[in-house]
Parts: C-alpha cells; sequence; structure tokens
C-alpha cells in the first residue's frame, strides 16, 4: 500500500514538474512585443493647396535624387528646413533670419568630413591632421556663386509612436545651388593648402592623403 502510495505521489509531483515547465515555455515563448510602427505625418496644408496645384516634387526628395535630375547636372544641392512653427509667419521669419552662405559652409565641412572617413580606409591615423587642416581652411573660405532656386511652406500633423497626434506646425523649406565647378575648385585649394600647411611625415600619410585626393578628384 504503501509502494502504490508513494508511486502515486512521485507521479503528482512528475505531472506538476511538467505542468510548470510547459507554462513557463509559453510564456516565454509567447507572442513577442511589436515594435510600434510609426505613423507618417499628415500634410495639411501647403503653398499651392488653395490653387488646386501638388507641391513641388523637390519637397520631399532627398538632396542625393535631386542631383541626379539632369537640371542640376552642373550644380551642387543644398536642401534647408525651418525648425517647426506653430504659426506660418514664425516659419516665414527663419527665412529672414536664415544665412544661406553660412549654412552651405556647415554642409560642405559636414560632407567634406564624410569624404575623408570614406577616404581613409578605416584609418584616419594616417592623415594625421590633414582633415583638420582642410576644414579649418574651408571655415574661413568665402562661399560665393550659390543662389536659392525655390522656397515653399507645409503644415503637417505629427504623431507619437502611439498614434496618437503629437503636434502640427509649419516648416518653411528653400533649396540652393552652386556651380559644381566653383565648389570643387574652393575644397581642392583647401586640401592643397593644408598639404602645404603640414607635409606628410610618413609614406602611409602620404599614401593616405593621395587616396583622399582621388576620392575628390570625382566630386566632393
Amino acid at each position: 500500500m504503501k509502494k502504490i502510495m508513494y508511486a502515486l505521489l512521485l507521479a503528482a509531483l512528475v505531472a506538476s514538474l511538467v505542468g510548470c515547465g510547459s507554462k513557463a515555455d509559453t510564456k516565454s515563448s509567447g507572442a513577442s512585443i511589436s515594435a510600434p510602427i510609426v505613423k507618417q505625418p499628415d500634410m495639411l496644408d501647403h503653398k499651392n493647396f488653395k490653387w488646386g496645384t501638388a507641391p513641388p516634387e523637390w519637397v520631399t526628395m532627398n538632396v542625393d535624387d535631386l542631383e541626379a535630375l539632369g537640371k542640376y547636372k552642373d550644380d551642387y544641392v543644398f536642401k534647408f528646413e525651418s525648425p517647426i512653427s506653430r504659426n506660418l509667419q514664425g516659419a516665414e521669419l527663419w527665412t529672414k533670419n536664415f544665412t544661406a552662405g553660412a549654412e552651405i559652409a556647415s554642409q560642405v565641412r559636414t560632407r567634406v568630413q564624410a569624404k575623408f572617413v570614406g577616404a581613409a580606409a578605416g584609418d584616419m591615423n594616417d592623415l594625421g591632421t590633414y582633415m583638420e587642416n582642410t576644414v579649418k581652411s574651408l571655415s574661413d573660405a568665402q562661399f560665393s556663386g550659390f543662389r536659392q532656386r525655390d522656397n515653399y511652406w507645409v503644415q503637417m500633423r505629427y504623431y507619437n509612436p502611439d498614434g496618437s497626434p503629437r503636434e502640427e506646425g509649419y516648416t518653411y523649406l528653400a533649396i540652393h545651388t552652386i556651380p559644381r565647378a566653383t565648389l570643387d575648385k574652393l575644397v581642392r585649394d583647401a586640401l592643397n593648402g593644408a598639404d602645404n600647411e603640414e607635409k606628410p611625415k610618413t609614406e602611409n600619410e602620404k599614401t593616405a592623403r593621395d587616396r583622399v585626393k582621388e576620392a575628390f578628384a570625382e566630386g566632393f
């Protein structure tokens, strides 16, 4: 009798353990938490809305796609947008305070630095202070030849990750161009100036600088 009772208790214990394991597995392998789907902003109004005309294509295009267009084949394109404003007047005020030359210079330096990193093939040490001197030279350079090609404003509604409305606001956008020949010469002069300011100390540095110059020969 004792053996029967012992067997029954053992069976119950095993069943209990299996049941717990099954529940744990269910919890661990339960439905995964989905990443929040970010709802795209809605366009509520825009400059041409009252005329029944769609916004120009460039408003939603990135710079690389714009530069690939035939109309800009001889230019570099710079696209800017204002901070979100609760009223159109606030967005328009940005256009009055916007300094195109300074903003273009900032974007040029950023793109030059990115080009350096790509050309360095993962070893920036071989370039020493070459990039710093080049960027400094561009900081002191006078940018000319740029012009505004278009501007536009849009009113958008933005959403939180859970889909609830976050804010509505106006944004002003502007597109500027500068001739490729003008900017390429400016960057080339900066590279040569940095090269003359501090000569490469090792063969590796010289090789790294040559790689950078080759990369910029295709445009910045």
